[in-house]
């Protein structure tokens, strides 16, 4: 015969008959599917076929584990298998049925040593190989057949086991977000607590649970199931609070009674618990948030009813769905300033411990920076918004009424001393003073006939109409002289601009233009109310124009006057300082920022004195 054969399914009916009557055992025998499932069905197998010498099953320990290790072998005290198992290495690799001689014989027999790999979803999940004794090529194909088969049985034990767990994981999954559920409804951390101790011992059906919280190393019991009181310094709660220390400190879940540590020290608590409590059970799960411990739930439960393995991976599924959700409303039920002493204290352990790099020389800059600014010494100046004026103006205003016959020059306009500025209609005038020069005239005549008659009386009349006549006309030859108004001085129009009331009229007094002279200026400066008290008469400062930004203008402080300006919803007084030195550019009106040198001063405060004055004046208006 070959060394290798693949397997293919009989055509003789007698051989399907036992193959199905074989089949049908093997699904009987597993449908319990027991703990060593892989013992049970090699048994089972190898006592279907016949002349198996011995056999030997390898599979992965884990899910997804891709080492093979043996998982059964037959018979128990078989100690052959070292063919065998290199035949199953080759099966892993290939992935294929093989058969190959052995060296070894029976009397009018060969064996074989026959592999088959189970395959479940492209997954290799074992290897079966036995070392069979036959006589024909047909009893080696009936054996590789119900190898086959037998693997098929093996596949579906494989499904339930993986059914089953997936159902218990996700019944626990559910049970923990139903658990989420419950006590995230609740309105504060300690009703939450306490529904979540008290429904754990309704679903587990025990005596007591209690919730501890890890403080300072050491465990505090904090809630008891179906208890809203008890007292702190009962033996009873000490002693839960020792059996939760033992879990904390061994970082696992502790059940006891447990006869793999019954002798260890470890479980010396949880003994003393059992004890006290009538050989209760005890189980001890640590509670996680973030891989740190912050305490720990017990349970005590009936001596009768031990905890399983599913029991405690609930407990622990649910304790990690639920404690995080539970640990936040007891932070956030804290007092304020508790929750600002914890943050401080993180916030210092990340500061001074390991790690945080980064942190730590921002630290060490802004340290840096805050000594360096508190000792070095800087100008303290005061800004104060600008304004430029000219220093005086002189009005020009209508001497009398009348109108305007020429207008040469307006605002803005740079004129000379003596220069004309505005020409009143003087035609009115020159008629009157031609009629005051007839009837000077006319008087002239009646004084000499008078005269030439010796009537003193009517010369006295005609010497009181001259007198008057002179005055009249002195009044409008001083008219006429008014009539061209002209620039006291030479300056600059700040305002007027008559060119579009060319013969309109004008009473006496109306003001037409403002002079000032150039080049002697005065500065207004607004000074907030809380830094009056720094200027002083005589202090240097610096103007900076907006329309001259570039150019500084020195300017020194003549006088602080006790007038104010509400702008902004703040008061300002208004300080008046003189510019040193002219400028062709300057114009009145201009707008810009003053800064008034007041001495040099720490920059820290220079720069907090703002905050530090509204500080004291908050500081003074509680507890003034």
């Amino acid at each position: 015969m070959d060394n290798q054969l693949d397997t293919k399914h009989p055509q003789d009916s007698s051989s399907s008959l036992e193959t199905q009557q074989g089949t049908s055992v093997i699904f009987d025998t597993y449908s319990q599917q027991p703990a060593n499932f892989y013992q049970e069905w090699l048994d089972s197998q190898c006592s279907l076929i016949d002349g198996a010498q011995s056999a030997l099953v390898l599979a992965p320990l884990d899910e997804g584990d891709n080492t093979y290790h043996p998982m059964a072998i037959w018979p128990q005290d078989s100690g052959a298998l070292a063919d065998l198992h290199g035949l199953a290495e080759e099966i892993i690799n290939n992935r294929s049925a093989l058969v190959t001689a052995l060296p070894a014989s029976v009397p009018g027999h060969e064996i074989f040593a026959i592999g088959y790999p189970i395959i479940l979803d492209d997954e290799l999940i074992a290897v079966a190989t036995v070392a069979v004794a036959v006589s024909s090529e047909q009893e080696l194909k009936r054996a590789m057949q119900l190898l086959e088969l037998g693997g098929s049985a093996l596949e579906v034990l494989k499904l339930r086991l993986e059914k089953q767990q997936r159902l218990t994981k996700d019944d626990s999954l559910e049970r923990s977000i139903d658990f989420l559920a419950s006590v995230q409804s609740e309105p504060d951390y300690a009703s939450s607590a306490m529904r979540l101790v008290t429904e754990l011992a309704v679903m587990l059906n025990c005596d007591r649970v209690s919730l501890g919280n890890c403080q300072k190393g050491h465990s505090k019991v904090l809630h008891l199931s179906h208890s809203t009181q008890f007292g702190k310094r009962m033996n009873l709660i000490r002693c839960i609070e020792e059996v939760m220390d033992e879990a904390i400190d061994q970082q696992q879940s502790v059940v006891y009674p447990n006869p793999d540590l019954e002798s260890s020290s470890v479980v010396i608590a949880h003994a003393k618990l059992s004890q006290q409590q009538g050989d209760a059970v005890v189980l001890s799960v640590p509670l996680y948030v973030a891989n740190n411990i912050v305490g720990a739930l017990t349970f005590e439960r009936n001596p009768d009813i031990p905890f399983t393995e599913q029991e405690v991976a609930q407990c622990e599924s649910i304790a990690a769905l639920v404690i995080p959700a539970l640990e936040d409303k007891r932070l956030n039920d804290r007092a304020l300033l508790l929750k600002v002493w914890d943050s401080g204290k993180t916030q210092f352990s990340r500061l001074f411990g390991a790690g945080y790099l980064g942190r730590k020389l921002l630290f060490i800059l802004s340290a840096a920076l805050i000594i360096f600014f508190s000792v070095a010494q800087g100008s303290y100046r005061l800004s104060a918004d600008a304004k430029l004026d000219s220093y005086i103006q002189r009005v020009i205003a209508a001497p009398y009424d009348g109108y305007i016959h020429s207008a040469v020059h307006r605002a803005g306009d740079v004129v000379k001393k003596d220069q004309m500025l505005v020409q009143l209609d003087d035609r009115d005038l020159h008629l009157e003073r031609l009629k005051w020069l007839s009837e000077e005239a006319k008087l002239n005549r009646q004084y000499q006939e008078a005269l030439a008659f010796h009537d003193r009386a009517k010369l006295n009349i005609i010497n009181a109409q001259q007198t008057q006549i002179k005055a009249q006309l002195d009044l409008v030859n001083s008219q006429l002289e008014r009539a061209k108004l002209l620039s006291p001085f030479d300056g600059l129009i700040v305002s007027g601009d008559l060119s579009q009331r060319l013969g309109g009229a004008v009473q006496k007094g109306e003001v037409l233009f403002e002079v000032s002279p150039l080049h002697f200026y005065r500065i207004n400066l607004l000074v907030k109310e809380s830094r009056i008290a720094d200027v002083l008469i005589g202090q240097d400062g610096t103007l900076h124009l907006s329309a001259l930004p570039e150019t500084p203008f020195e300017f020194v402080v003549t006088k602080i006057t006790p007038l104010t300006e509400a702008k902004d919803g703040a008061t300002f007084f208004v300080v008046e300082a003189s510019l040193q030195g002219e400028s062709l550019q300057l114009q009145p009106g201009m707008e810009g920022v003053g800064k008034i040198y007041i001495d040099e001063r720490n920059l820290l405060s220079i720069w907090t004195r703002e905050m530090q004055e509204w500080m004291r004046l908050k500081v003074w208006s509680w507890w003034g």
